[in-house]
């Protein structure tokens, strides 16, 4: 009786609706064929609900399989943007693109530094030339650091205690100021003062950072948006990918020249332009490395002043990266500030760090000089989150206006950078491998593509991963370097010491000897290892 009733009720309330419904909507007289089409109507109607339903029951049929054993979600749960799962998991979609590995080769890298070579402890330990270190004057540097004056000036000054112009501190950025103007500007005025410096390099356009890469990072989110391209003479920093694509979100597309040492004509800059474009990029920026890196040459001011001039024609920002500028083998580097004559307008950044030509890339800390007042605004909130400290500022300060100092560890460094540069491609002279004769820096870029059995990116990883595992040693790939030509390595001759660079060079010999006998696809890491 009781649902009857109810039955009822619910019966005596719908047949209201109804005649609300035909108050509202009066029904139109239709003819015969009006009356078939209704019906067609009607029938198109009842098959796209049939079709909903058994859509409906075949996607819950679906869900049902994936999770054999939870029950079936609420509506709200269905309906709801994100799963009480999904929002449990470790880390977020946008956590998930963080984890691009910084290198192609950094698994090798972490296994060569987990066995490290040491002749006495370990003498089949891994050798890895594929770091661009300058490990030969560290022993200079750190004692001239831990004179007790030096630490004092770091640490007693009450200004390092608390917060500051996260660009940095006024003193230490003089002192950048100065070392530029007189290293980098006017390196021919070797009687420079500092008041005479700081007439040409403003400090108020200097602005520290925790590396030269995490600097790179800034100025593209500061420069482009998400997507854009940065053009990158070919080949390419492998770490720039990484610098550009990790906070921005930056794409690193890279410039082919028929002369890659010879750096990239107007021409070859503008069909990179054009390419990146036709792929649907932006092109915002041109990333130059001189002296470059991976090919140790040095560009010519007119390369630069053109490419400059280029950039600015397109309505561009132009980064200058001149790491490597203090670490040369022959003479002829010029730098961007010498070449414009410090008109960098506001469209032009220059970038140094103490990573190269100090051996400190541990220190983390990087140098920006520009005239974009709004830009330097940019970097200053975000150095917030990556500045860096006061004390080692401070020792900065102290070591950028030591001038007996830096010209005597700068003589120093070069010769013991020389002297393993000589090993290093005289025994490449003996084993008939070609390489870019190295004007700058701290590496080698050498051919070994008469090695591979074709000429493809498969060839060239398998040559790497027999050497790491035969030979336990290990360069820089060139296809992690945009390289296209197959079987191109970097090597990082100043990251041992010259007995170590020695033992590399003879692992080398008697593996390019075994490839070469045998054919790479026939030589097991096996047999290398009984060779070393």
């Amino acid at each position: 009786m009781v649902f009857e009733g109810w039955g009822s009720r619910c019966n005596g309330y719908n047949k209201k609706r109804a005649k609300k419904r035909e108050r509202m909507f009066p029904p139109v007289p239709m003819s015969s064929s009006s009356s078939i089409e209704q019906n067609y109507f009607s029938i198109a109607i009842a098959s796209i609900c049939v079709a909903a339903t058994v859509s409906s029951y075949v996607v819950g049929s679906e869900r049902w399989i994936r999770r054999p054993n939870k029950p079936s979600r609420s509506w709200w749960q269905l309906l709801s943007h994100r799963s009480r799962e999904e929002t449990t998991s470790d880390i977020s979609e946008r956590g998930e693109s963080l984890l691009i590995k910084v290198y192609s080769h950094i698994d090798g890298l972490v296994k060569c530094l987990q066995d490290p070579y040491d002749p006495d402890s370990n003498p089949m330990g891994h050798i890895p030339l594929c770091v661009a270190e300058n490990k030969l004057s560290i022993d200079l540097l750190s004692s001239r650091l831990m004179q007790y004056e030096t630490s004092s000036r770091a640490f007693s000054n009450v200004a390092v205690y608390g917060y500051n112009n996260t660009l940095g501190l006024p003193g230490p950025r003089e002192a950048i100021a100065y070392f530029l103007a007189k290293y980098f500007m006017y390196p021919q005025l070797k009687d420079m003062n500092c008041t005479e410096a700081l007439e040409h390099v403003h400090p108020e356009h200097v602005a520290f950072g925790a590396g030269a890469g995490a600097l790179v990072s800034h100025l593209a989110l500061a420069l482009t948006d998400a997507g854009d391209a940065v053009l990158i003479p070919a080949p390419i920093y492998a770490a720039f990918k990484f610098d550009l694509k990790i906070v921005a979100n930056s794409i690193a597309f890279p410039v082919y020249s028929s002369n890659p040492s010879l750096g990239p004509t107007p021409e070859e800059l503008e069909n990179a332009a054009l390419l990146a474009e036709a792929k649907g990029l932006r092109v915002r920026i041109l990333l130059l490395t001189n002296p470059n890196n991976p090919l140790g040459t040095i560009y010519s001011p007119e390369c630069v002043k053109l490419s400059i001039d280029w950039a600015r024609s397109r309505k561009m920002h132009t980064i200058v990266d001149e790491i490597y500028a203090l670490s040369v083998v022959e003479p002829g580097f010029e730098s961007v500030l010498k070449i414009l004559n410090g008109d960098l307008r506001n469209d032009v950044h220059h970038l140094y760090a103490l990573s190269k030509d100090f051996c400190a890339s541990g220190f983390r800390i990087g140098t920006l000089y520009t005239k974009n007042e709004r830009l330097l605004k940019c970097v200053g909130n975000l150095n917030s989150f990556s500045g860096v400290s006061h004390p080692m500022q401070l020792i900065v300060q102290d070591l950028f206006t030591d001038d007996n100092f830096i010209k005597g560890f700068l003589e120093t460094s070069r010769q013991r950078t020389r002297y393993n540069y000589d090993m290093c491609v005289s025994r490449l002279d003996q084993m008939a491998i070609p390489y870019i004769p190295t004007k700058a820096g701290i590496f080698v870029y050498a051919d070994f593509s008469s090695l591979l059995p074709e000429m493809t990116s498969e060839a060239e990883e398998r040559f790497t991963t027999l050497l790491l595992d035969g030979a336990r040693i290990l360069m820089t790939p060139g296809q992690a370097q945009f390289d296209q030509k197959p079987g191109m390595f970097r090597i990082c001759y100043a990251y041992v010491p010259a007995e170590t660079l020695n033992i590399f060079m003879q692992r080398l010999e008697k593996s390019v000897a075994m490839i070469r006998r045998c054919g790479l696809k026939n030589v097991k890491a096996e047999s290398l290892i009984e060779l070393i």
